[in-house]
């Protein structure tokens, strides 16, 4: 009686386990769909009137708007849509400026130091890349922020 109960127990176990793994592995594959889906809705290849006429359209089909209203907000989500895109140019332009801002600050450091603190330095910046993609939550194996983050300050060097 002892060994049927616990082999009843033990199979119940099994596919309860394997039910909640069933369930995690839905939940990523739905989280995948909705991100492949936000990812194809980028707009950054899309004309400020395609941008406009989406939004209008989306905002037009859950506020059931008049033909003056949609021609006013169409209006509306066209202006928003040239400020967002001479915002993103501008956005580039000066994020290209700092690159080219850094990397002669990397050459005039390279100039300075000697070729032994060349290497010193080139192996803190990997460690400090490495670090950065480390905090990011599953940044590192799908582990959290607290299983990769130091727990001490004895691992920080002074």
């Amino acid at each position: 009686m002892k060994k049927i109960l616990s082999l009843a127990i033990l199979f119940s176990g099994i596919s309860l386990a394997t039910f909640a793994q069933e369930q995690q592995s839905a939940e990523r594959s739905v989280r995948k769909e909705r991100k492949h889906v936000r990812h194809q809705r980028h707009a950054e290849n899309r004309n400020p009137e395609e941008i406009a006429k989406m939004k209008t359209e989306r905002l037009d089909k859950e506020l059931k708007f008049t033909n003056k209203q949609r021609n006013e907000v169409y209006a509306i989500q066209l202006e928003q849509a040239k400020r967002q895109l001479a915002h993103r140019d501008t956005m580039k332009e000066m994020q290209q400026k700092w690159r080219e801002t850094s990397k002669g600050m990397h050459q005039e450091m390279a100039n300075v130091l000697t070729a032994e603190q060349q290497e010193l330095l080139k192996e803190k910046m990997a460690e400090g890349r490495k670090q950065k993609v480390m905090r990011k939550p599953g940044g590192f194996k799908g582990k959290s922020k607290t299983d990769v983050m130091p727990q001490s300050d004895s691992n920080v060097a002074g």
